[in-house]
C-alpha cells in the first residue's frame, strides 16, 4: 500500500468536488481492510468488515465540507472546520484508531455507522463509515465507504482514552 499515493488520489478527488459544477459520482477503492483493523472492529463492534474495500467517494466528501467545513458553524458547535488536509489524515485514523464503536445506524438506508477515533497533533479527528454492500451479484463488492469526518480540540480527558460523542 503506497500511502503517499492514496493521499494524492484523495487530493485529487477533493480538488475535483471543489472545481466541478455538474453532478458526477468518483468514487476511490483504496485498499482492503487489513487483518488486523478488521479484528479490531468486529471486538469493538461485533461487525465484520473481513474482506471490504476502503472507499471514499465525492459525495462524502461534500457531505463533509458541507457539514464541517465552516469555521463559524464549526465553532459554536465546539468543532474545528474540517480542510483538505485532514481528508489526507483520513488513511491514519482508519488504519490506527484509538477508538472504534457501532455508533447507530444511517437514518436512510438503516446501515450500521461505525465511527473510527484518532487524536493527531491535539485534535481529535472523528471518521464515520457505512455503506457495507453484501451482495454479490453484478460483481458488487464490499466496501467500508467515507461518510463523514469533523474534528474538535483534544481534552486531557481524550488523551486518556475517554472519548465523546459531540
Amino acid at each position: 500500500m503506497n500511502i503517499e499515493q492514496l493521499e494524492a488520489d484523495i487530493a485529487a478527488l477533493y480538488d475535483e468536488c471543489l472545481e466541478r459544477i455538474e453532478p458526477f459520482h468518483r468514487k476511490l477503492d483504496l485498499f482492503l481492510v487489513p487483518e488486523s483493523l478488521a479484528k479490531k472492529t468486529l471486538a469493538a463492534t461485533g461487525l465484520s468488515i473481513s474482506d471490504h474495500w476502503v472507499c471514499i467517494d465525492n459525495f462524502g466528501i461534500i457531505h463533509a465540507l458541507v457539514q464541517h467545513g465552516n469555521p463559524i458553524s464549526e465553532a459554536r458547535r465546539g468543532q474545528i472546520a474540517i480542510e483538505k488536509a485532514d481528508f489526507l489524515q483520513f488513511i491514519e485514523v482508519l488504519l490506527d484508531p484509538d477508538e472504534i464503536r457501532m455508533i447507530g445506524k444511517t437514518q436512510k438506508t438503516n446501515l450500521p455507522l461505525i465511527q473510527f477515533e484518532k487524536i493527531i497533533e491535539d485534535k481529535k479527528v472523528v471518521v464515520k463509515e457505512i455503506r457495507t454492500i453484501s451482495s454479490q451479484r453484478k460483481k458488487k463488492v464490499s466496501r467500508l465507504v467515507f461518510h463523514t469526518m469533523y474534528k474538535t480540540k483534544a481534552t486531557k480527558h481524550d488523551a486518556l482514552g475517554g472519548f465523546e460523542n459531540p
